[in-house]
């Protein structure tokens, strides 16, 4: 439950849908093909090695106030491990954390579109902090988030984000984040072509893009963006780089049948709690009457109410229709005995219609 503020102008309830077919997925390698960096290993690979640390500070060169060049001479990389102060504590591992003159710069590759990683990577931020060696003094945290996500009817590629006050006053400048969101980068693109991208889109596009000769379009006389294409091609030949590729693309494939499953499961689960009938469950969940039975003795649901239910409904089906088989000849008997003068006391002893049944019945000869 989300409290509402009493006497404000704060609207707590809007908060902006996500788009669920946005993300941009991974293909299986082939020839012509690289690993992208929404891929994990690729992304750590490539933005968390001294060896390339050419590529975080030409990304944040966008970002922040400072050139590629001052960054190359003040940046450098913090522990992504945030959180774990004693022994059995969880520790809380960022993609990728630098520190700038004393900011500190978290970079969040997300592919997960759950509407709470937003408030676990703010989470994030927060426990930065704490992790300060000074404790008196705050200093201020920028995270980066690179979104495989985005909004719905919202095609905007970044938006800044602080805390501000409800007239619009700022209410700390060390607590910033940096949404930035990849598919619309793609979006942009196809709609508007390359020369409408800025430096940072084409740069994020050879990083996210999987086909090589496409990636190699965005380049242009960028000395780093060609060496970020080289690196990243040469790595995507990298057996264990591969191998990692590889399970990665397995173990999302098989989160993604299992959360189909779980959905199905949960739909089972509530038409087994509204007594629908077995015929029901098996139409709308595509299961068999036995797995049904099975699923259902595993999570401890009443199975039997149900069955019992179908078996009830078929037969008061049947009895219905027999009733009104019954009925129907019993009606063509009555009118012949009418229109051959018999009684009506004679007439309902041989059927089970009553007077006043048979007064209709012999309002319509």
């Amino acid at each position: 439950m989300i409290l509402k503020l009493k006497d404000s102008n704060l609207d707590l309830e809007n908060v902006r849908e996500i788009s669920r077919h946005s993300k941009i997925k991974l293909e299986k390698l082939r020839e012509g093909l690289k690993i992208p960096i929404i891929s994990d290993s690729m992304f750590h690979t490539l933005f968390q090695r001294e060896e390339c640390i050419q590529f975080p500070c030409k990304l944040l060169s966008y970002i922040v106030d400072l050139s590629y060049e001052e960054l190359l001479s003040c940046l450098t990389f913090s522990k992504t491990e945030t959180g774990k102060e004693a022994r059995g504590d969880y520790e809380y591992r960022s993609d990728l954390v630098v520190n700038i003159k004393g900011t500190k710069v978290i970079v969040e590759m997300n592919n997960n579109d759950n509407p709470h990683i937003r408030e676990r990577n703010i989470s994030y931020i927060m426990r930065t902090r704490e992790d300060r060696e000074e404790k008196d003094e705050y200093h201020q945290t920028i995270l980066v988030n690179l979104n495989n996500y985005c909004y719905e009817k919202d095609d905007k590629v970044r938006r800044d984000i602080a805390l501000f006050d409800q007239d619009g006053n700022l209410y700390t400048n060390t607590l910033v984040i940096v949404d930035i969101y990849l598919p619309n980068i793609k979006k942009k693109c196809y709609t508007k072509g390359i020369k409408a991208l800025s430096e940072m889109e084409r740069f994020l596009l050879i990083g996210i893009e999987q086909d090589i000769k496409s990636a190699d379009q965005y380049i242009g006389e960028d000395i780093v963006m060609e060496e970020f294409l080289k690196e990243s091609e040469r790595r995507s030949y990298d057996d264990s780089l591969r191998e990692s590729y590889n399970k990665e693309e397995a173990l999302k494939e098989q989160a993604f049948r299992e959360g189909r499953e779980e959905i199905q499961l949960e739909v089972l689960k509530r038409m087994l709690m509204e007594k629908a009938s077995i015929d029901l469950i098996e139409k709308y969940t595509n299961m068999t009457k036995e797995k049904i039975e099975k699923i259902a003795r595993e999570e401890n649901l009443n199975i039997d109410d149900s069955l019992d239910q179908s078996y009830n409904k078929e037969e008061a089906l049947k009895e219905q229709a027999f009733r009104e088989g019954r009925t129907e000849k019993e009606v063509e008997v009555a009118k012949k005995m009418l229109e051959h003068g018999e009684c009506y006391e004679k007439i309902m002893m041989y059927t089970s219609l009553s007077e006043k049944e048979l007064e209709k019945i012999k309002e319509t000869l």
